[in-house]
């Protein structure tokens, strides 16, 4: 199955970073696959690509990407909000769409991508949404967040400039490299988190998100538990509920691959994912 890197614009010019996998196969629905943040990113970066390859190989164009300021994109994570996550979603379902050339869609996302594709999976006219375990309560999240890079500034204070975060530079084209949270020097409107600077804003938008209380969502959807239970959590069964009717929740007893530095057996989710999309 080819794998095509390169770069694609986001709204406002700034070149975001995306592998296109194409399936050998006759083309099934395409899929867009929008990751986590941070540490999150790195860590599920395995189990993600994995995803995306057993897709191709089941006949799914797919793209997967990273948002400004994150991974291999360009941008300064210091001024991205969550409305820049949204247009990046936005902008890499349109390079999908021009790569393969079909225009539906069915979403897959991971933690906060999988919040962020629940919440823009209908103004996207996406056929599908695939959650993988998402930030259902962004309260939660950003205190945890708030708190590390507390710890952090306390434990790098004096060290100087905080040291690199999700990016690789060397291998960003030089439209990219300028702009890149390496090249920032310390600021004071911003927030240090694991080396990365970050906005104060985008935490208290993070915190604002609260799935339980968002309306059911328009299209159908497959809600992912990953966890150490077979049954599904209280808090998984109320998402459920909340998204609506077409909403299918699964449960899988599975290694939080996200926020671990080994590698996870992730053949059970490829496989309940593939599943879910044979309808579409």
């Amino acid at each position: 199955m080819p794998e095509t890197p390169g770069y694609f614009p986001a709204s406002d010019g700034t070149p975001l970073y995306g592998v296109y996998h194409a399936p050998d196969a006759p083309a099934k629905i395409p899929v867009l696959v929008a990751p986590s943040l941070f540490e999150e990113r790195k860590s599920a970066y395995a189990a993600l690509t994995s995803l995306a390859r057993a897709l191709a190989t089941d006949g799914h164009p797919v793209l997967r990407f990273d948002y400004r300021g994150s991974g291999e994109s360009g941008g300064d994570s210091g001024v991205r909000r969550w409305p820049d996550l949204a247009a990046d979603l936005a902008a890499a379902r349109q390079a999908l769409a021009k790569q393969c050339g079909a225009d539906a869609v069915a979403l897959v996302g991971l933690r906060l991508g999988a919040t962020l594709c629940l919440l823009e999976g209908a103004k996207l006219n996406a056929k599908a949404v695939v959650a993988l375990a998402p930030v259902i309560k962004g309260a939660a999240q950003a205190r945890l967040w708030r708190l590390r890079s507390k710890i952090r500034a306390e434990m790098t204070q004096g060290e100087g400039q905080p040291s690199s975060g999700e990016s690789q530079v060397a291998s960003r084209p030089a439209s990219a490299r300028q702009s890149s949270p390496e090249a920032l020097a310390p600021r004071p409107d911003v927030l240090d988190f694991e080396g990365l600077a970050v906005a104060p804003g985008f935490f208290d938008e993070v915190a604002a998100l609260d799935l339980s209380t968002a309306p059911a969502i328009a299209v159908p959807s497959l809600l992912v538990q990953i966890s150490h239970r077979t049954d599904a959590a209280p808090e998984s069964e109320q998402l459920a509920k909340s998204l609506g009717a077409q909403c299918k929740l699964t449960a899988l007893r599975l290694e939080p691959f996200w926020d671990r530095v080994d590698d996870v057996n992730t053949k059970d989710l490829e496989q309940a994912v593939i599943g879910f999309l044979k309808a579409f």
